[in-house]
């Protein structure tokens, strides 16, 4: 087994513990701060996303504003907030992009550097990787 898949292997085991200890945490929108916490954390995450060689090239023709919106959309859905996520399904929305598993990851770096920013806790930051995690497979097509 190679070491990527036995670091990812762990991670995901640590965030299926850390999960099943947070079930009784307030809901994960209200630890990232609810719709302003989130914002925040979407902004950064596209700050880093634009100043990140690796993936910004897949980023110059997005509408960014648009893209923002979304993104903030879907994170508050999927944590608990009071939002319905209106956008493309991810399948639909990363057609066609050939986004690879080192893109995918960088993306999931910048995130990290985001949360970090914003002194969002390691437990609430773990169970939002958590959530996205199962879109690798929609949005991954290398």
């Amino acid at each position: 087994m190679k070491p990527t898949r036995i670091l990812l292997t762990g991670l995901l085991a640590a965030l299926s513990i850390n999960l099943a200890v947070a079930a009784d945490s307030p809901i994960l929108y209200d630890q990232l701060g609810g719709k302003p916490g989130v914002t925040k954390i979407i902004d950064d995450l596209l700050t880093h996303v634009l100043a990140d060689k690796r993936i910004n090239p897949i980023f110059a023709n997005a509408n960014i504003p648009h893209l923002k919106m979304m993104l903030v959309e879907q994170v508050c859905a999927k944590t608990g907030g009071p939002c319905t996520y209106t956008g493309e399904s991810m399948a639909e929305a990363h057609k066609g992009m050939n986004i690879n598993s080192a893109q995918f990851n960088a993306l999931v770096e910048d995130l990290q550097m985001s949360f970090a920013d914003n002194n969002v806790p390691i437990g609430a930051g773990n169970k939002l990787l958590a959530i996205l995690a199962p879109m690798k497979k929609d949005v991954d097509h290398k």
